[in-house]
């Protein structure tokens, strides 16, 4: 995936607001608002640079719902939000089919007569906890999706304007970055239709036994 350094969107930020450098609390503002940004920008689409396959195992399980078939994946470090479910991997088998799944209580819960051990889940990346300057705290995480570039740089001038009190050009600008972000997501959308692969599937079957039931 291309990146694009915070260090460097720093500095166009920097820029943008007319300063040479930022004051430590200007500088923190800035991160949390990035990162709000971020956060929020991630889950609006199914972008193809967030896209993760992660196999998975599913087994019976008693404890917080009873299922046949089932998985907890709300605590999965590498998954944030479902969008398939297949009984392969669909990126190295043609014969991968889509399975139908309910998410339930954190956990991803197969047919009731399903017969699968395992499945391949696609969905999208965990969110990094926190980007930032990794010479000031080197936990934090230095690259964010290029993708996001433009419209993370105007949301942030935004939420500079309306904190500095310049209310008309913070709604200005959250109009151009949300025009910008929705640019980002017709890409998507037409990369979809232009590369759309037939998927096979199975036929739909009831979820019955137990497993809406909680404890």
């Amino acid at each position: 995936m291309r990146t694009v350094t915070y260090t460097e969107l720093k500095n166009r930020f920097t820029s943008a607001i007319g300063v040479d450098t930022l004051l430590s609390v200007e500088e923190t503002a800035f991160k949390n608002s990035l990162n709000d940004r971020v956060k929020g920008a991630w889950t609006r689409a199914q972008w193809p640079e967030l896209m993760t396959l992660v196999e998975k195992t599913v087994a019976a399980v008693s404890s917080p719902i009873v299922a046949d078939k089932a998985v907890q994946i709300d605590n999965d470090a590498n998954l944030m939000d479902v969008f398939s479910v297949f009984d392969k991997n669909p990126l190295s088998d043609r014969t991968a089919f889509k399975l139908d799944y309910n998410l339930i209580n954190g956990y991803l819960v197969l047919s009731a007569n399903s017969t699968q051990s395992t499945v391949f889940v696609m969905g999208n990346q965990v969110t990094p906890s926190s980007y930032g300057d990794a010479s000031v705290d080197g936990s934090e995480t230095t690259t964010l999706p290029r993708f996001l570039e433009r419209y993370l740089l105007l949301a942030t001038i935004s939420d500079w304007y309306k904190s500095d009190g310049q209310l008309s050009k913070s709604v200005e600008q959250e109009s151009i970055s949300e025009e910008v972000l929705a640019l980002e997501i017709d890409r998507v959308e037409r990369l979809e239709g232009m590369n759309k692969i037939s998927i096979n599937t199975y036929p739909s079957y009831s979820f019955g036994v137990n497993i809406l039931t909680t404890v």
